[in-house]
């Protein structure tokens, strides 16, 4: 949904919930948690539940940016992301081309470390070697995490805009005259 004149763009109270929330389960289980603690396990449910809930969220009561359907990428989305980063134009609100591949990326990739490690855990699991997977899906999501880290940081730099600020709370209005890239 477009900003109002003089506010920043920000996602809104759900996305930021998803986002944070899918972050902080990703550091405990990836780099605090042993894998078979109880800890663990619940976390990764609690992953499935954030994933599910931005989902239910993108196909009922979401607006604007945040919808599924406005996450399709299309060629346009994709163009305009070169355009902006060619001529250093602050990036439109919501998502461009490959950011909208990105979190379908990380959604389904969320979804898959928590399934094998679920199903590593089943006999039939043990039998197919789904531990394997769910490391396998472990070393995926963290190189994810760390192009998106990157990613976030050289278009803030490229484009002078601060993005994380898009996922920050608060309503804080920019005092007159300025915008949102500073």
């Amino acid at each position: 949904m477009p900003s109002k004149k003089g506010e920043p763009f920000r996602w809104d109270g759900v996305v930021r919930l998803t986002h944070w929330g899918l972050a902080a389960i990703c550091i405990g289980n990836l780099w605090f948690n042993e894998a078979g603690e109880e800890w663990h396990e619940w976390l990764g449910y609690g992953a499935i539940a954030l994933v599910a809930l931005r989902l239910l969220w993108g196909v009922t009561w979401a607006r604007g940016y945040a919808r599924l359907d406005a996450l399709l990428p299309s060629r346009a989305d994709f163009r305009q992301q070169a355009a902006e980063m060619r001529e250093r134009q602050p990036p439109a609100p919501g998502h461009h081309g490959t950011g909208k591949l990105a979190v379908w990326a990380f959604w389904l990739l969320v979804l898959a470390t928590a399934g094998t490690g679920w199903f590593q855990n089943t006999e039939t699991g043990f039998e197919l070697g789904a531990d394997d997977w769910h490391e396998w899906c472990t070393w995926a999501l963290q190189g994810l995490i760390a192009l998106h880290l990157l990613a976030i940081l050289f278009t803030s730099w490229r484009q002078r805009s601060n993005l994380v600020r898009r996922m920050l709370p608060g309503r804080d209005r920019l005092p007159s005259g300025q915008s949102e890239n500073a």
